[in-house]
């Protein structure tokens, strides 16, 4: 492994791991990171080459449209152009929940899909709103898997590829088995499940 392996308590924050992931990410960095729902990688939103290198990683031949992770409704309300999105933004965050909302003009375009949306959500574990709260930075957040395989609940289950591409390593040991965030397309009147 590449990276520096923490062990971390995901119900709490221990602000020395707080501190290291937070300069690892404003460094443009990757952390693999025991998330709310199974192991993700994490990078800052805002830095095309990390966001580049994770898409790599996992096996995208080009950048996907990965769920962003922001710290407040009011982040979220900037960066989608749907301003009605509040109510539903309140009733499903903080927790496992991305919604699928038209972007505005403050989204960065590698974070976009090809028909302008933007995925975004509001964690509700301890680690990633501290995390969250000490960077200020939007953050992409994709599961820590290789396109076709399955979502890992440990990091034992997690491609040696991926964690010798993370910078730091954070094992909160096995995670229940859960699946990823339920996503929600939210940029029509009426919201509809797609996962």
């Amino acid at each position: 492994m590449a990276g520096k392996v923490l062990s971390t308590d995901i119900s709490t924050q221990a602000e020395e791991t707080i501190e290291m992931v937070s300069s690892a990410l404003q460094a443009g960095e990757a952390v693999v990171y025991p998330s709310d729902t199974v192991y993700g990688i994490m990078a800052d939103a805002s830095c095309l080459k990390t966001v580049k290198s994770v898409a790599a990683v996992k096996g995208y031949s080009k950048i996907r449209p990965f769920i962003v992770l922001v710290g407040s409704v009011t982040r979220a309300l900037e960066l989608t152009s749907k301003k009605s999105a509040e109510e539903i933004m309140r009733k499903h965050w903080p927790g496992p929940v991305t919604l699928i909302l038209p972007a505005s003009d403050a989204v960065h375009p590698w974070l976009l899909s090809d028909s302008g949306t933007v995925a975004l959500r509001i964690p509700g574990d301890p680690l990633s709103t501290a995390i969250l709260k000490h960077t200020g930075l939007d953050i992409i957040s994709t599961s820590a898997n290789r396109k076709g395989e399955t979502f890992p609940h440990g990091i034992n289950a997690v491609h040696p590829e991926i964690l010798e591409s993370a910078f730091l390593i954070l094992d909160g040991g096995l995670l229940p088995l859960r699946k990823p965030s339920r996503i929600i397309d939210a940029t029509k009147e009426t919201p509809v499940d797609i996962r």
